[in-house]
C-alpha cells in the first residue's frame, strides 16, 4: 500500500509539472505570438580578430566582431528620437578584419548622433540575397527609416567567376524565393526538433545569451592567413585575361534586382541610400598593389591552383559598368539617392588592404564621405 501510495503521489507531481509547463507555454504563445524570427547572423554572437598587419595593410591590433541581441552589427535600435538605419551588403559592409568601433556605417553613426545605424553585411552576398534581407529581416526590426546598400561587386565577381555556367535568366518566383530564404537565414522552423520551437526554449535561450555572450570561431582565421594563399593562387594563374566577356545579361539581372529592392522599400515606406563600389583597380597597378589582389578568378580559385584570372585593368572597366548602371537606375528612380564611392576614395593602399576591403583609414574617408553627403 505504501509503495502504491508513492508511486500516485509520484504521478500526480509529474502530471503536476506537466500541466504547469502546458500552461506556461500557452501564455508564452499568447505573449509572443510571433516569437519566430529569422537572422542572418547569429544574435549576441561575438569573435575577437588579431589580424597579421604584415597581411592587412593599415589594420593593426585585436578586432572585437559582435552581433547585438536584434541580430545585427551595432548598437541596438532603441531611441525612437533617432533615425534608424540597417547597412546591407557583402564583406565591404561586414568589415569582418575591423573592430566594431573602425566600421565604417559605426563610425558614421559616432559623428553624427541623431542616427543609429546597424548593419547585416554578410561575406559573398549579392542582390539576389539583399532583396531577400530586405523582404524578410528588414521589417522585423519594427520601425525604421531606410536601408543603405553597398553593392555591385559581388554581383560582378559571381558572373565573372562563373563564367559560361552564369544563369543568364535568372528571376525570382516563389519556389526560388524559398530556397533563398532557407539558405540565407539561420533560424527556419523547418528545420528545428519541435522542443526548439516551443516558448520556453526560446525564453531561456533568449536569457542565457543575454547572460553569457555567444563565442563563434567558424568565421575566417583568426590572422587573416588565407589570404596569404589566396593571393598566391593569383600569382599561380595559369592565364591573366585582359578582355572581359558579355555582362549584358549579368547587367540586366543586376538592375532587375535593384528594382525589386526599390520596389520592396517603397512597400515598407523606408528610404533607400545606395552606395556603389570603389576598389583598388586601374589600369596601371604598381608591384605592392598587384601583390595584394586575390579576387576576379574563374572556378574554384580560392580553393584550386592555376586558374585563369582577369587582369586588374579588365575588372577596373568591368566594375565601372556595374557603377554606371546603378548610377544610371538612381538617376531614373526617385526617393533613391547615390553616394558615388568610386569616384570620391583613391586607389591605393591608403584605404584598401587588397582588392576591395577598407582599412582602418579607409574606414574613417567612407565615413566621412557619408557625413558629408548627408549635410549636403
Amino acid at each position: 500500500m505504501k509503495y502504491k501510495s508513492t508511486i500516485q503521489k509520484a504521478g500526480l507531481i509529474i502530471c503536476s509539472i506537466l500541466l504547469s509547463l502546458l500552461m506556461t507555454e500557452i501564455v508564452l504563445r499568447w505573449l509572443y505570438p510571433q516569437n519566430e524570427k529569422l537572422y542572418v547572423w547569429q544574435p549576441n554572437l561575438q569573435h575577437t580578430f588579431l589580424p597579421d598587419s604584415t597581411i592587412f595593410y593599415g589594420v593593426n591590433g585585436a578586432k572585437n566582431f559582435s552581433i547585438n541581441a536584434q541580430g545585427f552589427r551595432g548598437d541596438e535600435f532603441e531611441n525612437d528620437s533617432k533615425q534608424k538605419y540597417l547597412c546591407l551588403g557583402g564583406s565591404t559592409t561586414e568589415c569582418l578584419y575591423l573592430d566594431n568601433t573602425e566600421t565604417w556605417f559605426q563610425q558614421f553613426a559616432t559623428r553624427n548622433s541623431q542616427f543609429e545605424i546597424g548593419s547585416i553585411g554578410k561575406s559573398g552576398s549579392t542582390t539576389r540575397e539583399h532583396f531577400i534581407q530586405l523582404k524578410y529581416f528588414v521589417p522585423q526590426l519594427g520601425k525604421i527609416d531606410g536601408v543603405i546598400l553597398m553593392v555591385g561587386l559581388n554581383d560582378m565577381m559571381k558572373r565573372l567567376s562563373q563564367d559560361w555556367l552564369f544563369d543568364d535568366d535568372f528571376k525570382f518566383n516563389p519556389e526560388l524565393e524559398n530556397k533563398f530564404v532557407a539558405e540565407i537565414f539561420l533560424s527556419n522552423k523547418k528545420d528545428k526538433s519541435w522542443w526548439r520551437r516551443t516558448r520556453l526554449f526560446q525564453l531561456a535561450q533568449r536569457v542565457f545569451h543575454r547572460t553569457k555572450k555567444v563565442e563563434w570561431e567558424n568565421v575566417q582565421d583568426d590572422n587573416g592567413a588565407i589570404y596569404k594563399t589566396w593571393r598566391k593562387h593569383r600569382q599561380l594563374a595559369s592565364r591573366i585575361i585582359d578582355s572581359l566577356p558579355d555582362l549584358t545579361s549579368a547587367l540586366n539581372e543586376y538592375e532587375r534586382n535593384l528594382q525589386l529592392i526599390y520596389d520592396e522599400v517603397q512597400k515598407q515606406k523606408i528610404k533607400l541610400v545606395l552606395i556603389n563600389q570603389a576598389t583598388l583597380y586601374k589600369d596601371s597597378m604598381n608591384e605592392l598593389e598587384n601583390n595584394l589582389l586575390w579576387m576576379g578568378g574563374i572556378g574554384e580559385f580560392q580553393h584550386e591552383k592555376h586558374h585563369a584570372y582577369y587582369s586588374a585593368k579588365a575588372l577596373n572597366k568591368a566594375m565601372l559598368l556595374y557603377n554606371d548602371r546603378m548610377k544610371t537606375f538612381c538617376a531614373t528612380h526617385p526617393h533613391t539617392k547615390l553616394i558615388d564611392f568610386a569616384s570620391q576614395l583613391p586607389k591605393d593602399t591608403s584605404v584598401f588592404y587588397d582588392d576591395c576591403h577598407f582599412n582602418e583609414n579607409g574606414a574613417r574617408k567612407v565615413a566621412k564621405i557619408i557625413s558629408r553627403f548627408i549635410k549636403e
